[in-house]
């Protein structure tokens, strides 16, 4: 934990060292970062802590629709053939278009909610299969609402909670936030599993 709070501090201070630009350079990092496939939690966390929940939220949304939008762009252009042999050695990626084949937008909506499977990696993934842009651009950023929701919000009080500046209210949020945020990440990871089960799929 104190590693985590040293990186969080270390990183707030490079990027206050840039003034006006320290929320560009920040949504910059961001979109590079996602785009080379780095989980993106890090980032949720980083966003809550320098910039406070609500502008937290709001820059994280903003900048990770940005990127998901350019991934799906990369995918469908000049890195469609890396990443198609990519998905190939990976079963569970490989049924995302079958899935979305049948169930449509749904299927976008349930694997962002789920943390079994990698958001920037999702990304590329969705870019091969037949999903329309929009509703995958719609759909993804709905979806990951709650998801930044929760890591911005643990990012704005983690560190208070890391050094020991907290109350009791703000503890007994956050526990509770993170008991809600475990059920319905197992809840999610398992329909996200039936749906991309081939035996599953070669049913419908």
């Amino acid at each position: 934990m104190s590693l985590f709070v040293d990186w969080i501090f270390q990183g707030q201070d490079w990027l206050s060292s840039f003034g006006y630009w320290t929320l560009p350079m920040y949504m910059v990092i961001y979109f590079l970062l996602t785009l080379v496939g780095m989980p993106a939690i890090f980032l949720y966390l980083a966003a809550g802590s320098m910039f406070g929940f609500v502008k937290g939220f709001v820059v994280v949304s903003f900048t990770d629709t940005l990127s998901t939008s350019a991934c799906y762009m990369l995918g469908r252009t000049i890195g469609r053939p890396m990443i198609r042999k990519w998905i190939a050695k990976r079963p569970r990626f490989a049924q995302l278009d079958h899935a979305v084949a049948i169930k449509g937008w749904k299927i976008v909506l349930l694997t962002r909610l789920s943390p079994i499977l990698p958001s920037s990696l999702l990304n590329y993934s969705f870019s091969l299969t037949r999903i329309d842009f929009w509703q995958y651009l719609f759909f993804s950023w709905l979806g990951m609402l709650p998801v930044i929701g929760l890591y911005v919000y643990l990012g704005s009080v983690g560190v208070n909670l890391a050094t020991g500046n907290n109350n009791p209210r703000q503890i007994t949020l956050t526990i509770f936030g993170l008991l809600l945020a475990g059920v319905a990440f197992v809840y999610s990871a398992r329909l996200t599993k039936q749906h991309l089960s081939p035996t599953k799929n070669s049913r419908k």
